[in-house]
């Protein structure tokens, strides 16, 4: 590699790390409860700082990446991302939050390595897959209160997961489970009330 290639990739990843340090910083000045690890990427739109709505006492474990667009070029639906208070997300996580609303209530827990996705790509015949709009019906994760997703689950668009219900670990939740309820397997399905 010349001398002048190594300077083009240097300056490039300095500059992607005081983009991802400065987009960090932003959040955490908006949020001064928020706990956010070093290592998590923050990636949006910097005009979409207001689509990053964070309660009280937030708290985000390192490696996880957190992409929040307010207007995706797929979709016609606005995406954010709206946390409660005193809500975990776990080490490992990546959240998707642009073609819909990303919503999980006050004191709910996001397991490690769990995957959040707002919005996914509609299927066309004869279309590329990755450039087709995206589904702009079912969009959008609610996750009630007191919910505890556990690790490498997958929430997927349309999701609508009740107030006080467990995820069991590895579950792919891609319809409604209602309040109070364990659900779990691929796709999720009810394993037994607790509450």
């Amino acid at each position: 590699m010349s001398l002048g290639g190594l300077l083009k990739v240097l300056v490039g990843d300095c500059r992607l790390r005081a983009t991802r340090w400065l987009l960090a910083l932003r959040v955490r000045l908006r949020n001064p409860t928020l706990f956010s690890d070093p290592t998590v990427i923050w990636d949006y739109g910097y005009r979409d700082v207001d689509a990053i709505q964070l309660g009280q006492g937030v708290r985000v474990y390192a490696f996880t990446e957190v992409l929040v667009q307010r207007h995706a070029r797929h979709s016609p639906v606005e995406g954010g991302l709206v946390l409660g208070d005193a809500v975990v997300i776990s080490t490992g996580c990546n959240i998707r939050a642009a073609g819909g609303v990303i919503r999980v209530g006050d004191r709910s827990g996001i397991g490690q390595h769990c995957v959040l996705v707002g919005a996914n790509h509609r299927i066309e015949p004869g279309l590329p897959r990755f450039h087709t709009p995206w589904d702009d019906v079912r969009c959008g994760v609610e996750i009630g209160a007191n919910v505890w997703i556990g690790a490498n689950c997958t929430i997927l668009p349309g999701a609508r997961i009740g107030d006080n219900a467990v995820i069991a670990a590895g579950s792919v939740v891609r319809g409604e489970v209602p309040a109070g309820e364990l659900w779990g397997g691929v796709p999720a399905r009810y394993i037994k009330t607790i509450e």
